[in-house]
């Protein structure tokens, strides 16, 4: 028996932002950022990718072929604690997931000016501190016990990633492109620094993603609970992705503080999100149009 659709969609007074306007306005930003004096630090990195998620990759898987599911909770989680991990936790992480695999991907980043190599052309001692913190993470998922309790306490054992193949994997973003590849030698070298679990990059590849124009970051303040850190621009209200979103609070303080977005768009958003959270609770929902949006 097919089930009429349960939701109702209204006219919004103003459309999101396009995505190539928003595009434009975060590489702007985004160049500035990396190329001023003096360098920027970690702390500021963090910032600005916390405000602008669709730049870190691996929402959609790191290793394999992208997917075409979202990450869980529709967002990247920022400073995520790994449960009973009193050490330096990553700095972001995405529950990203395709139809058989599960992929945790755990983002490490350093200060864009940190050098890859001394000038005898030996690794420094910052990369492998760096590459040292990720092989302690993927020693920690090596423990059943741990890979349980990280389950829990992002609420995936109860959805379907109990049936599918669990694979860590992680993200080292590291230093600028123009050291990076200064000799061939060097460049080849990189290529052999590290497991096949884990991916290196500099600064100079993010770019947004334009499958990420509706993803947020969050934060996870507790087993179940997560508040919006930030949303995008471009962000929409869709009833497919309202159920996991329902499990995220304090949407209104993110979308009130992003300056991209216009006063009758933010009022839209922030009366409509009620309606949002509640059906995305209910059970039964019936059908659901992928093209339906807000």
């Amino acid at each position: 028996m097919k089930l009429d659709r349960s939701y109702q969609i209204e006219e919004p007074p103003e459309k999101p932002l396009p995505w190539a306007d928003y595009e434009r306005i975060i590489m702007t930003e985004w160049a500035a950022l990396l190329d001023r004096e003096p360098a920027p630090v970690e702390s500021e990195i963090q910032s600005f990718l916390e405000h602008h998620p669709s730049m870190v990759p691996g929402a959609f898987e790191l290793l394999g072929g992208e997917s075409g599911h979202y990450p869980w909770l529709c967002g990247l989680i920022t400073q995520p604690p790994l449960p009973s991990y009193d050490r330096r936790v990553p700095d972001f992480m995405w529950l990203a997931q395709s139809s058989d695999t599960e992929q945790p991907v755990l983002v490490e980043i350093e200060a864009p000016s940190k050098r890859w190599f001394t000038r005898t052309g030996k690794q420094t001692e910052q990369l492998t501190q760096a590459l040292n913190q990720i092989a302690e993470w993927k020693a920690w998922f090596g423990v059943p016990h741990n890979v349980e309790a990280f389950k829990a306490f992002y609420g995936l054992d109860r959805h379907s990633w109990a049936k599918r193949r669990f694979r860590p994997a992680y993200l080292l973003i590291y230093g600028r492109r123009a050291e990076a590849n200064a000799d061939p030698g060097l460049t080849q070298k990189r290529t052999h620094l590290h497991a096949d679990d884990v991916i290196t990059m500099t600064y100079d590849r993010l770019k947004p993603n334009p499958k990420a124009n509706d993803l947020i970051c969050l934060k996870a303040e507790g087993t179940g609970t997560f508040r919006a850190v930030s949303v995008p621009a471009t962000l929409r209200w869709t009833p497919s992705l309202a159920e996991e979103r329902a499990l995220v609070r304090d949407w209104d303080p993110a979308i009130e503080v992003n300056p991209n977005i216009s006063r009758p768009r933010k009022d839209f958003l922030i009366r409509r999100r009620p309606y949002w959270e509640e059906w995305g609770r209910q059970e039964t929902k019936g059908t659901i149009n992928l093209g339906h949006e807000e």
